[in-house]
C-alpha cells in the first residue's frame, strides 16, 4: 500500500487572491483549501500545488527563463491540446510547444514568475 499520497512544490505568492484565480480559471485547477486566507491548495487530476502568500524569493528572472529552468515539471496525455488551451486563455508562454528527444513540451509563467514545464513523454518513456 503506497505511503505517499502526492508530493507538492510550495509556491511564494504575493497575492493569494491572484494565484487562486489564475490556478483555477486560466490552469483548470481546484481549490483543495484556503488555509486563513495566506495559505492554499490548488489542484488538478491528482496533482498539488500548495501557495503560501509571503514575498516570493528574488531571482534575476530573464536570464531563469532564457535557460529554460523550470519550477515545476507537470507531466501530462496531450501537451498539444493543453497548450492551445491555455493560449486561448490567455496564459503566458515562456517556451511554446515544441517537440524535444524525450517528448513533447511548453512552459507557462504564474502571476509570480513561477515557472511550469508541462511535458507530455514520447511514447517509449511513458512506462519507464
Amino acid at each position: 500500500m503506497p505511503e505517499v499520497t502526492y508530493i507538492a512544490p510550495v509556491f511564494q505568492v504575493a497575492d493569494l487572491a491572484r494565484s487562486l484565480a489564475f490556478y483555477r480559471d486560466q490552469l483548470g485547477f481546484e481549490v483543495a483549501f484556503v488555509y486563513e486566507g495566506s495559505y492554499a491548495d490548488v489542484c488538478r487530476d491528482g496533482c498539488h500545488i500548495h501557495l503560501n502568500c509571503a514575498p516570493p524569493a528574488p531571482r534575476d528572472q530573464a536570464a531563469f527563463e532564457h535557460a529554460e529552468h523550470i519550477d515545476a515539471c507537470v507531466v501530462v496525455k496531450d501537451a498539444q491540446r493543453l497548450s492551445a488551451r491555455f493560449e486561448s486563455s490567455g496564459v503566458p508562454v515562456v517556451v511554446a510547444l515544441r517537440q524535444v528527444p524525450y517528448g513533447t513540451e511548453f512552459y507557462v509563467r504564474d502571476p509570480d514568475a513561477y515557472v511550469l514545464g508541462f511535458v507530455q513523454p514520447a511514447l517509449e518513456d511513458r512506462n519507464t
